[in-house]
C-alpha cells in the first residue's frame, strides 16, 4: 500500500500538527541545552517513496553528520535528524565555542553535541506520536553517522527495512535567537506495517 497516493491535505495537515508539537517541545530542551531561545519551524510534512526522497536532496554529496535513533514498540523503525554541513558546524560552535573545519574529524564533544541534538528532535517527535496515537513507542541509543548525505540515506533504510512504500519527511527549520536559521530535515523510515498502524490509530485508513 502507498499511503502518499492514499492520505489527503486535511489528513498531512494531522502529521504536521504531530510534528510541530514534537517540534515545539524540542525546542524548550534545546533552548536549556545552549541557554539561548530556539524556534523549530515545521514549514513542510510529506510522505515520499524512498527513491523519491533522493529527489530532495539539495547536495546529495556533502559530507553531513546524522543522527539515527531507533523506534521500538507497535510501529517500529528508524528516525533521521540531518541538518546541513554549515547548520551543523554552527550548532557545534554555540555549544563548544568551537567550529569544526571538517565534520569528519570532530572530537568526541563536538560528535557527543550533534548526537544530543539529533536525539532530542527525534525523541521529541516520537513522544508527540506516541501522545497523538495512544501507541507504546520508545526510543533507542542514538547513533551518529559522518558521511555523504545519499550514503547516510541508503544506510538508514537498509538499517529500518529492506522494502518500503513510503517514509515520512518532515522540513525541520531551526532558529535560534538572534542567529540564523538552520535548515535540515527529520525523516521517519517506519518498518512494513507501521504506518498502517499509525494511520490507522489517527483514524485515516
Amino acid at each position: 500500500m502507498k499511503w502518499k497516493d492514499m492520505v489527503n491535505p486535511m489528513q498531512m495537515d494531522v502529521l504536521k500538527e504531530i510534528g510541530n508539537i514534537g517540534a515545539g517541545n524540542a525546542a524548550t530542551s534545546l533552548s536549556t541545552m545552549i541557554s539561548k531561545e530556539v524556534e523549530i519551524d515545521v514549514p513542510t510534512v510529506k510522505l515520499v517513496d524512498l527513491s523519491e526522497l533522493y529527489e530532495y536532496l539539495k547536495n546529495p554529496e556533502e559530507i553531513v553528520a546524522s543522527t539515527i535513533v531507533g523506534i521500538k514498540g507497535e510501529a517500529p523503525g528508524k528516525m533521521l535528524m540531518n541538518f546541513d554541513s554549515d547548520s551543523t558546524k554552527h550548532l557545534i560552535e554555540l555549544l563548544t565555542g568551537e567550529r569544526p573545519e571538517d565534520l569528519t574529524n570532530m572530537n568526541e564533544m563536538e560528535r557527543s553535541v550533534v548526537s544530543e541534538i539529533g536525539n532530542i528532535i527525534c525523541s521529541t517527535y516520537v513522544i508527540s506520536l506516541s501522545n497523538f496515537t495512544s501507541l507504546f513507542l520508545e526510543t533507542e541509543v542514538p547513533i551518529l553517522l559522518v558521511d555523504m548525505f545519499a550514503a547516510i540515506i541508503s544506510e538508514t533504510s537498509i538499517m529500518a527495512s529492506k522494502d518500503y512504500d513510503d517514509v515520512l519527511m518532515i522540513e525541520t527549520i531551526l532558529k535560534v535567537h538572534n542567529g540564523q536559521k538552520l535548515n535540515g530535515f527529520l525523516t521517519m523510515f517506519p518498518e512494513p506495517g507501521s504506518l498502517d498502524v499509525i494511520f490507522k490509530k489517527l483514524g485515516l485508513s
